[in-house]
């Protein structure tokens, strides 16, 4: 893969070892033609080939970067000198050598370790069923996603484009060689979006990393779970004259480990793209009004529950009417305890009486789903899944159940929590305590009426651990902890340290996914909250790493006639879903992400504050409202949030930008958001000052000796921000739950300005 010096060391930053250009002419999707240069013989007057009918001028130049020891910058431009060129697409490649099947290779949100694992070509929505898939030992499954093919000897190649990525990359790492690589480049050029290829020679010797323009997908495409979808793509007609510059960043350093290319990847992913410029538009606590006024006219059921869907769409189906966690249910009643009216916060406890008296199982688990008083199990109706239960569901109850617990006790004077409610929280916990002392894991699906592992092998039970801890804490029952310790190592050793978390939704199989991996980020950060122990920390921040992979790090160019193309959406922040529907979404599913503001108190690294900045901040644009209607007509009523931000065309290539308009989760996750990350964070003592809502603010005073903050409020919506102002050694204290109710919160009119005082 690397040439070494006689010491061994990798070669310079300026190598272009292995690096050439490629022209290739279609017919259709069908590669007929190609011409390829190696770097070295391009020389510095260029590459003049004739190619499909024209004459072309390729300048390809590389260069060291100041900043980036470890790194090149590479930049090739294509040029149609004369006559006229049909269906051709150009490249860049990168030949690596010293390649195995070991590698393990990251397209951020679309592959990990290469998603190669064994697949079923299951339809939507997939689930296991075959008895060599079920089962406690059960190992990783992946539905029919791009991926590097798991047997030896036969054809392996993952086709993709930019838009299937959140951050436009192939990045990789090789055990053997104790190298890992990053290739960044842009979304794409006046043709399109660029595409990425890797693939693999039969005897995984070798293998070879494409940049294209416009990308081409060969013969076949992906669309949900169908990886043999006919292609699309075609290539470009060239005119004299016609150009294009492919540009990339490449980096190659030491890494003895996976979990090195996730921390070199979280520094570098926005070199080529540049920080996230933030525009102001609806402040947290509007959005939050908008949302909580949607909820309490659709989604309250007089039953005594949030519905996680509308009145209407729960008519249709019971996935639509009570689910416990995931998608919302018991997820809702925490927030609106810290943020909501008053109507509001009794219907929350409403909300919470009800789960802990009529949705409640002798097991101990809840009900995974509800509708017309039966209660349902979470095996989409395949045959002998009656009794399979989400785990993922089961832990989301128990934490938001004891997260709500620490929103009472702060917002009402001598509160307690009633007996049964304490006995049906421990009864959760007493059931997982049980299930992992039997199993030593949780599992991805749990049998409804024993607790048994039905089927084991995946990160879906990421936020037990959490759970777990947070219920030792407030019931002062150390067994609690310990086994969620435990649990914590259990899939830190196998999953985390593998750089691939999965199965935390329901419907995917086991593939890779990014609310698993949020979900064990949750887990670690309370676990150091709870036990003190550094470990967490330690393990909270490689954990971010990889969840960072998940989060856009750039402003996707949506079509400009696609709905998000027409109200100038911008992308950055968002989080996307997995390696299966490939979509991102406007949150984190089904969290705050506060998380990364503890982890940035904690340790000072600015990478964590700054990703819950984007996605925080860039939340509300996505909420339909009066004014500003989301989606195709008919567009969305006020409140609702749709799920899609759809960089890739895997729901059709007219879908980019738009597709399925209609209430779900992501409002779950704005009401959090709203309700437990500040507006404002700020360190008076060393002048550290984030903005994470619509607002601007400035330090007032002089350097050291910060007194006030003056904010602004350009929208033109009443703003309620919290603020959270501490010294640099108050952040390193623990935050805990509900902190949220413990910060002021400044009111600023509409286009006005106010001032606090800092102490």
């Amino acid at each position: 893969m690397s040439r070494r010096d006689e010491h061994g060391r990798l070669d310079g930053p300026t190598s272009h070892h292995g690096l050439s250009v490629r022209l290739s002419r279609f017919e259709g999707s069908r590669e007929v033609a190609h011409e390829r240069q190696e770097w070295d013989d391009i020389g510095a007057d260029g590459w003049a080939p004739a190619f499909a009918g024209a004459d072309w001028e390729i300048i390809a130049e590389i260069s060291p970067i100041p900043d980036r020891t470890d790194a090149l910058d590479g930049e090739v431009r294509f040029r149609v000198v004369a006559g006229t060129a049909r269906e051709v697409a150009v490249a860049v490649e990168w030949t690596v050598t010293d390649w195995s099947r070991d590698v393990s290779v990251m397209l951020p949100a679309a592959a990990y370790n290469g998603n190669r694992y064994p697949s079923r070509p299951y339809q939507y929505p997939p689930m296991v069923h075959e008895p060599g898939d079920i089962g406690p030992d059960a190992s990783v499954l992946v539905s029919d996603v791009p991926r590097l093919s798991h047997a030896d000897g036969t054809p392996s190649r993952m086709q993709l484009l930019t838009g299937d990525l959140t951050t436009p990359a192939v990045c990789f790492h090789n055990p053997g060689t104790g190298e890992g690589a990053i290739l960044l480049t842009e979304q794409g050029s006046g043709l399109g979006n660029h595409g990425l290829t890797v693939e693999e020679s039969l005897d995984r010797a070798e293998a070879l990393v494409r940049i294209e323009a416009p990308g081409v997908r060969r013969e076949t495409l992906y669309t949900m779970v169908n990886t043999a979808t006919p292609s699309w793509d075609r290539g470009a007609d060239w005119a004299p004259g016609a150009e294009v510059t492919i540009r990339f960043r490449l980096f190659r350093f030491s890494a003895t480990t996976v979990q090195e290319l996730y921390d070199h990847f979280a520094i570098v992913r926005q070199d080529l793209s540049g920080p996230v410029v933030l525009r102001h538009e609806l402040p947290f606590s509007a959005a939050f009004a908008i949302v909580e006024e949607k909820y309490q006219r659709e989604n309250w059921c007089e039953e005594g529950y949030y519905r996680v869907g509308t009145h209407e769409a729960a008519v249709g189906s019971k996935f639509q009417d009570w689910q416990v966690g995931w998608v919302g249910g018991g997820m809702t009643p925490s927030a609106f305890m810290i943020a909501g009216s008053s109507e509001t916060r009794q219907r929350a406890v409403a909300n919470l009486e009800w789960m802990l008296t009529r949705a409640q199982l002798p097991s101990g688990l809840f009900y995974a789903v509800y509708h017309d008083g039966e209660a349902c199990g979470d095996g989409f109706g395949v045959p002998g899944t009656e009794r399979w239960y989400m785990v993922r569901k089961q832990a989301d109850a128990l934490y938001f159940v004891l997260k709500a617990f620490h929103a009472l006790a702060g917002t009402e004077a001598g509160w307690r929590v009633p007996e049964h409610w304490a006995a049906g929280a421990r009864r959760l916990a007493d059931c997982f305590v049980t299930t992992f002392q039997r199993y030593g894991q949780l599992g991805q699906y749990l049998d409804c009426e024993t607790g048994d592992v039905v089927v084991g092998g995946s990160t879906a039970a990421a936020m037990a651990p959490g759970a777990l801890a947070l219920a030792g804490q407030y019931f002062a029952y150390p067994e609690y902890v310990e086994v969620a310790e435990a649990l914590a190592r259990h899939l830190d050793q196998r999953d985390v340290a593998a750089g691939i978390t999965t199965g935390g939704p329901g419907e995917i199989l086991k593939c890779a996914d990014s609310e698993s991996a949020f979900a064990m980020l949750e887990s670690f950060v309370v676990l150091y909250e709870v036990t003190a122990d550094a470990r967490w920390l330690e393990r909270a921040e490689a954990m971010a790493a990889q969840c960072l992979t998940w989060c856009a790090s750039y402003d996707y160019a949506f079509p400009p006639e696609s709905p998000l193309g027409r109200l100038d959406i911008r992308a950055a922040g968002s989080v996307w879903a997995n390696v299966q529907n490939k979509h991102s979404a406007p949150g984190i599913c089904t969290l705050s992400g506060d998380a990364l503001l503890k982890l940035f108190r904690y340790t000072g690294n600015r990478l964590w504050l700054d990703q819950i900045q984007e996605t925080a901040h860039n939340l509300t644009q996505y909420v339909s409202r009066a004014g500003k209607p989301v989606g195709e007509p008919p567009a969305m009523r006020p409140g609702y949030i749709c799920e899609r931000v759809n960089f890739s065309d895997w729901e059709g290539r007219d879908n980019v930008g738009g597709n399925l308009f209609g209430s779900c989760w992501p409002e779950v996750s704005m009401l959090l958001t709203a309700a437990e990350v500040p507006g404002i964070y700020v360190q008076p003592d060393t002048g550290l000052l984030c903005v994470l809502d619509h607002v601007e603010a400035r330090l007032l005073g002089a350097e050291g000796e910060w007194a006030g903050l003056e904010v602004c409020n350009p929208t033109a919506f009443d703003a309620e921000v919290r603020v959270l102002a501490e010294s640099a050694s108050q952040a390193r204290s623990v935050l805990g739950q509900a902190a949220a109710l413990r910060w002021p919160v400044l009111a600023i009119p509409a286009g006005e300005t106010r001032v606090m005082a800092l102490e």
